[in-house]
């Protein structure tokens, strides 16, 4: 079969994190015999017609170098909201996108469209192109999340999502999400996304795992939906209860200064390190040397949750026990008590609690981790999630595949 994949964040090279479970779903997809080509933005020094890892990739233009800023940053949404100037650039993208989509749909006639993020990507297909194949709806959850801050917004989500012959979503809570918009709840079916076994499983040939006693993780960006900052107060009640614990937080955003501030107050400081943002291969070290990752979720201000948790996947393969919150679509990945650890949203205590159980069981630990990274492994390979992807366009084509 021949798929088009129409995205906003694919990743500009092998070792970008930005949209890096996309490759590795189109990787699995070229795995079962499929053809993909992906139609996403352009961004500064990346070429125009391009292959990552084996993919064929076609970026648009929609301005001079110096003005494409709304992709691959994770701040389309706050750039528009706040500057004119960004809302510019987003009406040219989304005509350059449409353009795009189009010749493409001519150039290589796919069988199906597969649209990631209704917002922008279903602009590209609706109102219908002329001799568009099928469409199938992929939501992330935050573009569905968008419709609660914007309401005004679903005058136009509803018809996007209701012109999809199919609609998927990475997480059960998101179903009613969809159903909300008028689409029928037997044309939306759960699907995560892949995760990247290559990078995130076993430790490279000839390397040992040194899990360093008491090193918590923290990955994501670092905004109040990811709960960093009950991370670091998790931190301190460990600390103050005489466990000596450290914190690592991998990632970047506006929450970066207030969490260093935060850490200064509680006088943990000295136990909280930042990376920035890292590579996939680089995140993968991360997991392997920790005795933890937590990721303690929260329904932020916006009312926007975690629609999945992609860490907490990568961070299972690894073999490293996890606790995490009870928001969003965490649930669907962990199973409590037998594959990680579930605690209320910004209940630091119980959090630390939680940590402080794995920290001081090693047994347990091994125990949880082994069984979350089979667990992970089954469920969330390529290959496997895109089978179920092939059910979905099976019924979206009528039975073409």
């Amino acid at each position: 079969m021949r798929i088009l994949l129409v995205t906003h964040g694919f990743p500009r090279h092998a070792d970008d994190p930005a949209g890096a479970f996309l490759l590795a779903l189109a990787r699995g997809q070229q795995g079962l015999g499929h053809e993909i080509t992906v139609v996403a933005p352009h961004a500064p020094g990346v070429p125009e017609r391009d292959t990552v890892s084996g993919v064929s990739v076609r970026r648009y233009r929609y301005g001079p170098d110096e003005t494409e800023s709304l992709a691959y940053a994770g701040t389309m949404h706050e750039q528009v909201l706040h500057s004119w100037a960004a809302r510019g650039r987003l009406l040219r993208l989304l005509a350059a996108q449409r353009l795009a989509v189009g010749r493409a749909v001519a150039d290589l006639r796919p069988a199906v469209v597969n649209v990631h993020w209704w917002f922008p990507g279903g602009l590209a297909v609706w109102p219908r192109l002329r001799a568009a194949p099928p469409c199938v709806l992929t939501s992330h959850g935050t573009d569905l999340f968008l419709l609660d801050r914007f309401r005004a917004v679903r005058a136009v989500a509803g018809p996007v999502f209701r012109s999809a012959r199919e609609v998927t979503v990475i997480s059960s809570p998101l179903v009613d999400r969809v159903r909300s918009l008028g689409v029928a709840a037997d044309r939306i079916a759960v699907i995560p996304m892949p995760l990247t076994a290559e990078v995130f499983g076993s430790s490279p040939a000839g390397a040992e795992v040194a899990r360093a006693p008491g090193r918590l993780l923290f990955v994501g960006r670092l905004v109040e939906r990811k709960g960093p900052e009950y991370a670091v107060r998790a931190l301190a009640l460990l600390r103050a209860r005489a466990r000596q614990a450290t914190l690592t937080l991998v990632g970047d955003g506006p929450e970066r200064e207030p969490l260093a501030a935060l850490a200064r107050s509680l006088g943990v400081d000295d136990a909280v390190s930042f990376t920035g943002a890292l590579a996939p291969r680089d995140v993968a070290d991360q997991y392997r040397r920790a005795s933890a990752l937590v990721l303690p979720a929260v329904t932020d201000w916006k009312g926007e949750q975690e629609g999945f948790g992609m860490v907490l996947v990568e961070a299972m393969l690894s073999g490293l026990p996890v606790v995490a919150t009870r928001s969003g679509g965490i649930p669907d990945i962990i199973s409590d008590g037998e594959t990680g650890f579930l605690v209320p949203e910004r209940d630091a205590d119980a959090l630390a609690g939680a940590v402080a159980r794995v920290l001081g069981d090693q047994q347990l630990a091994e125990r949880i981790g082994r069984r979350a990274a089979e667990e992970v492994a089954r469920r969330f390979a390529p290959e496997a999630i895109a089978r179920r992807f092939d059910e979905v366009y099976v019924r979206a084509t009528g039975g073409v595949l």
